[in-house]
């Protein structure tokens, strides 16, 4: 009896499904929103994606922008999901939707915790006003030193494989930099490359990455059981990788709360107490976060645990990639390169080894248009998603409420009306005379609007101070394969980032 009531209620609940998946079609269909043909209970359209791999999913995405238009509807299992590639979608999206959809708040959260990429509603206002000051731009100015310091380093670790003959992968050596980067102006921890501990995070970085990447195009692993069931040795290996990472960031927390008590144990004996931002002592995220409060309480360690794993992650994976896939661009197009570094060298000729500020890369016009143009060729992120509970109107088109929406860079920074010559690599499209004719939130690589990333400037700043010190000392060379993305958080590289170096020559 109770065998045959369980089995009534399965075929009913799919009937229903069924019903349901059909009628919000149908809502699409009537108003010229394209959709696959056949669509499954259950699975939904997730057998679009079957046989993919990782490498291979952004290009099967751009085929079905292709197919069905840049405004499409599907369902990956019980998620109805609009995939969108059009800035008056995006103005409507980015300017009023602050809730992510279940792939955040579901998937992502097992594994990075409740970071402020996660959390939703009036947690997410609390952590954005407790992050802020992390942010701030005069805290940013500040780090400048931090940045040039790495360059440096970074130049001094290239100097061997700049032999202009050979090919060698740049991407480890970039990864170490920005990943040294965010830990000191995160948590005030300087790293050496060749240290063992910071060699197993880095690899433990990499191990997480590399396992959890793949539940990206596959959504049927997206659930974390299912993932543990079908990919038991890869859920193994991505689960230590995350606790090894969380265990390593949980020691430097708790010294520099440690360290915190002490000076200020020592202050109130003293009378000495420095402001946040503003005072003599430069503070960075983790100390920020150790002296902040939400509704009035101290912050508990398991928040800033999630915040800091969230800025790690987040903070020098995108930047890494999008300085890999500069320098790549780069050499792949000398003249671009060639105009940059006489941009760059007209600022340095009188001193080259002078420390880089603030005011000196504002002057630095190209720079930013080479590294704009980047992120319009390889997005950071290449789609992101939010999610509107009640109906909404976009570009006259009745969405309902629960529909996850998918904005797509991938394929809108590819459209012609919005980038002529879309397959052309110009950084000139980003000047002052012709940025302009750019679309509002046509492009938008750090996101947008409330939810829009908490750290572009800081992105920024990191990868012009890489790129003046990289260019000042060597041409980049066209040397080896063109690079295999994939996505994950960022756009990442399967094979690594291979090109060739030569000491530059000019007359200082």
């Amino acid at each position: 009896m109770i065998a045959l009531l369980v089995i009534t209620a399965v075929i009913a609940l799919l009937v229903w499904h069924y019903l349901h998946m059909r009628n919000v079609a149908r809502k699409f269909s009537s108003q010229g929103i394209a959709r696959p043909p056949l669509t499954l209970p259950i699975l939904g359209d997730a057998l679009l994606l079957l046989g993919v791999s990782r490498t291979e999913f952004p290009f099967r995405l751009k085929d079905l922008f292709d197919r069905f238009g840049n405004i499409y509807h599907v369902w990956i299992g019980p998620f109805s999901i609009l995939m969108v590639a059009d800035a008056d979608y995006y103005k409507v999206i980015l300017r009023d939707a602050v809730s992510k959809p279940f792939v955040y708040t579901s998937v992502l959260k097992k594994v990075i915790g409740d970071g402020l990429i996660v959390v939703c509603g009036e947690e997410w206002r609390a952590r954005r006003k407790m992050l802020n000051p992390a942010f701030h731009i005069k805290l940013i100015e500040s780090f400048t030193e931090v940045f040039d310091e790495h360059s440096r380093t970074l130049t001094q670790r290239l100097q061997q494989h700049a032999d202009g003959k050979s090919t060698f992968d740049i991407f480890p050596i970039i990864a170490d930099m920005t990943l040294g980067i965010i830990f000191e102006t995160t948590m005030g921890f300087k790293t050496d490359p060749n240290d063992l501990d910071f060699r197993k995070y880095c690899s433990a970085n990499q191990e997480f990455i590399f396992n959890e990447s793949e539940r990206m195009n596959k959504p049927w692993l997206l659930p974390r059981f299912a993932f543990c069931l079908l990919r038991y040795r890869n859920f193994k290996k991505s689960s230590a990788a995350t606790a090894y990472m969380r265990d390593f960031h949980a020691k430097i927390i708790q010294k520099k709360r440690q360290e915190l008590e002490e000076t200020n144990k020592n202050a109130t004996q003293t009378g000495d107490v420095d402001d946040k931002v503003s005072g003599p002592k430069r503070q960075n995220f983790l100390e920020i976060l150790l002296t902040s409060s939400i509704d009035g309480k101290p912050v508990s360690d398991d928040v800033i645990q999630d915040e800091i794993f969230t800025i790690i992650m987040a903070g020098s994976d995108t930047s890494g990639h999008t300085l890999c896939y500069a320098l790549y661009l780069l050499s792949r197009h000398p003249d671009i390169q060639q105009k940059l570094f006489l941009e760059i060298f007209s600022l340095y000729e009188t001193d080259s080894e002078r420390s880089i500020t603030m005011q000196d890369l504002s002057k630095l016009k190209y720079l930013e248009c080479v590294i704009k143009e980047t992120l319009r060729v390889y997005p950071t992120i290449p789609f992101y998603g939010r999610v509107f509970d009640e109906d909404i109107v976009a570009d006259g088109k009745i969405i309902p409420g629960g529909t996850t929406l998918i904005i797509c860079p991938i394929r809108s920074n590819e459209n012609p009306e919005y980038f002529p010559e879309p397959k052309r690599f110009n950084p000139e499209r980003f000047n002052d005379e012709n940025i302009n004719k750019i679309p509002e939130f046509a492009f938008a690589p750090f996101s947008a609007g409330p939810r829009g990333c908490i750290g572009p400037k800081f992105a920024m700043m990191e990868i012009k101070c890489a790129l003046v010190r990289i260019l000042l000392e060597y041409e980049l060379l066209p040397f080896g394969d063109p690079p295999k993305p994939f996505i994950y958080i960022s756009y990442q590289l399967e094979n690594g980032l291979h090109l060739g170096l030569k000491p530059r020559k000019y007359d200082p």
